[in-house]
């Protein structure tokens, strides 16, 4: 074989195997950049798939409007229950049309605080409702139609923060894994993305139980009344079991 092309066999070969060499590097460098920064989604330690920063807020987002919702649900579905027993509903009422303010909100942290401050606003008035509960006579047929609606309204708020819960957990677990891969200067922001649902994690389980409590007081004081039609009723007993 003459010596050019013997050169020139080795030359391509060589230069292949250095083509394939740069492709790896390049696949291997794709796959350790972090997601936010055109990466490939992450495995987390679960063997699961963490989503990257910009999926991660919306998913976030999408959960805060949630669990606003489900609180707009709470205070209009105490407001009925509350007409329906003959007892005045203006701090609940103003309570659910400054939430309903704060639907369309960019700003979670905002909506927390809107939640929060509802809580404290009509603690009152649920103090009221359900001392009533106890102590109410015998309704109107109006009234307990009024009643069936308040309950019904309840329900949904009970189930639709329900839903969240396994939600936020997971979320919060994938913000710490992004957190926790994050460079120093994207660290502090993925923190902060976090701290809303890290927020919602020590919030809406107890008030899931608070709600579901008070459901059952409701649904007895529906029994009482003989008040049978109530909307949802068949999902609350799926979802949450005898609230008897």
């Amino acid at each position: 074989m003459k010596t050019n092309v013997r050169y020139s066999i080795i030359k391509n070969t060589v230069s292949a195997l250095s083509l394939v060499a740069i492709l790896a590097v390049c696949e291997s460098a794709a796959q350790a950049q972090p997601a936010w920064l055109g990466g490939n989604n992450q495995a987390d330690s679960s063997g699961g798939v963490v989503v990257d920063k910009d999926a991660f807020r919306k998913s976030s987002d999408e959960v805060v409007g949630k669990v606003l919702a489900a609180r707009i649900k709470f205070l209009d579905a105490k407001a009925k229950l509350m007409e329906a027993l003959g007892l005045k509903t203006d701090s609940v009422t103003k309570a659910s049309e400054a939430l309903r303010a704060k639907e369309g909100s960019t700003s979670s942290k905002d909506i927390l605080k809107g939640i929060d401050e509802s809580k404290k606003t009509t603690a009152e008035a649920d103090q009221q409702f359900t001392d009533s509960l106890a102590q109410s006579q015998e309704l109107s047929a109006e009234s307990k139609v009024k009643y069936a609606e308040g309950t019904g309204k309840f329900i949904e708020g009970v189930l639709l923060e329900k839903d969240q819960i396994e939600k936020i957990q997971k979320l919060v677990e994938q913000g710490q894994s992004l957190a926790k891969s994050a460079s120093i200067l994207e660290k502090p922001k993925m923190l902060g993305l976090v701290k809303p649902v890290k927020t919602l994690s020590t919030m809406v389980p107890g008030d899931v139980k608070e709600g579901t409590l008070t459901l059952g007081k409701i649904m007895k004081f529906a029994k009482k009344e003989n008040i049978t039609s109530i909307p949802n009723a068949d999902k609350a007993a799926a979802s949450l079991g005898s609230l008897e």
